[in-house]
């Protein structure tokens, strides 16, 4: 008898020792960052469309906690034509003194059913801070991984970035911003 209650002893151990690991893998991948980053710009005025790339962020996502933080690097974002990029940094996105565009907020929405994701919180762009900024996109599951794609409007004056008068048939005041970011666990 005592040595089929040490091998029981021994099973639930084992069991134990493997449930536990499992949880533990588990709250590990409640850990986001971001692997991969696609942002593009789109400017529709009425004599010009522009469009802009940049894939330089960073981030992090805490699925338990709901909270987000993400960077990007407007130092990386380009336009195809070389003269708009120069006009672009230095005329309206001043990028050498507001080099950052920032998010931090709260997941209010994360459903992987409807594929759904809602976060809320403050953007932070030319030296500018909007409360209650709210962005809603979709979610796909790639294994471990979460593809999380977004559109949403950024209002050029909101941040205080004016359009001078001889450009404003060439760039709209409304900014379309679409991403697509890759966030993997936290290792």
């Amino acid at each position: 008898m005592p040595s089929q209650t040490k091998r029981i002893s021994l099973l639930l151990g084992i069991v134990f020792t493997i449930s536990a690991t499992g949880l533990l893998s588990e709250k590990k991948s409640k850990e986001l960052v971001v692997k991969e980053a696609n942002i593009q710009f789109l400017s529709e005025a009425p004599q010009e469309t522009i469009r802009g790339t940049v894939s330089k962020a960073e981030g992090s996502a805490n699925l338990d906690t709901k909270r987000v933080v993400i960077r990007v690097d407007l130092n990386a974002l380009n336009v195809p034509n070389r003269l708009m990029n120069n006009h672009m940094h230095e005329n309206y996105l001043e990028t050498e003194q507001h080099p950052i565009a920032s998010f931090a907020g709260l997941i209010t929405k994360w459903d992987l059913k409807t594929k759904t994701v809602e976060i809320e919180g403050d953007f932070s762009l030319h030296g500018i801070t909007k409360k209650n900024f709210k962005i809603q996109g979709t979610i796909e599951e790639k294994e471990k991984d979460f593809l999380i794609r977004s559109n949403f409007e950024v209002i050029l004056t909101d941040f205080k970035i004016e359009i001078p008068k001889l450009v404003i048939l060439k760039l709209n005041e409304k900014i379309r911003i679409e991403t697509s970011i890759l966030w993997q666990s936290k290792e």
